[in-house]
């Protein structure tokens, strides 16, 4: 069901969420490992700005809904 709201254009502010709290979880845990690993902590945070911007749509999306 999750892939089917993703890949439909529109994601619901709860999956957003959810998506950035793990990936922002992913990027803390990398930047607090003992060996670092610059590759893997730069990807997550382009995960991590990515999966931003599905939550701020999310939510733009929800409010436009909601005002009409």
């Amino acid at each position: 069901m999750q892939a089917e709201v993703i890949t439909s254009g529109g994601m619901r502010p709860t999956v957003a969420l959810a998506d950035y709290d793990f990936l922002r979880a992913t990027y803390d845990m990398l930047l607090r490992a003992p060996v670092r690993n610059p590759a893997a902590i730069d990807a997550a945070f382009e995960a991590l700005d990515a999966a931003h911007a599905r939550l701020k749509a999310a939510h733009m999306k929800q409010h436009t809904v909601l005002m009409n």
